[in-house]
């Protein structure tokens, strides 16, 4: 069983250490595009917008189902991502997963009150630290370390202090 972990820390050091520096790059690039779209270019954004949300959409929702078998990917978030995506693109999507099994009580929480059930937080929570230790040990230099740490202490705080619905807290 050591033998085993020891292989797959090892493994998985070496897929980290090759994802080229430029992705991060470009995916910020790509996030202040749209950002500078959205706000200063209101018109050309509306013609492009459903599209760009339905991608959007539809990676998030890929990553939250990824998530729920892949320890350390955070399925809350990419669900809620995936809900408000779909809300500015598609009125079918989103009465799909607002009425979905599992993930339709996660978002109409969100949606209602702002917030998420305690079990829900304790999940999320108990996910992102054990990932963002692991990356931070195998990564990031000591620079990188500090920022990503400063983001998962952030995270985890905000995550922690949102509000939990009323009949999950017992009101």
């Amino acid at each position: 069983m050591f033998v085993q972990l020891v292989f797959i820390i090892k493994y998985m050091s070496n897929v980290l250490s090759n994802i080229p520096y430029e992705l991060f790059s470009y995916t910020g690039g790509g996030i202040f595009l749209f950002i500078v779209l959205y706000k200063f270019f209101p018109a050309l954004f509306i013609k492009i917008h459903k599209p760009i949300f339905f991608t959007l959409g539809i990676l998030s929702l890929s990553l939250g189902y990824v998530g729920i078998v892949i320890p350390g990917l955070p399925t809350t978030v990419f669900i809620l991502i995936a809900a408000w995506a779909f809300s500015k693109c598609s009125e079918r999507f989103t009465i799909w997963i607002e009425n979905h099994r599992i993930f339709g009580p996660i978002i109409l929480n969100w949606k209602t009150y702002r917030g998420l059930s305690r079990r829900a937080k304790k999940l999320a929570i108990s996910m992102i630290i054990p990932t963002f230790v692991f990356t931070i040990y195998f990564v990031f230099s000591l620079v990188g370390d500090l920022i990503f740490g400063a983001f998962g202490i952030a995270l985890c705080t905000w995550l922690a202090t949102r509000p939990e619905p009323p009949l999950e807290n017992g009101s």
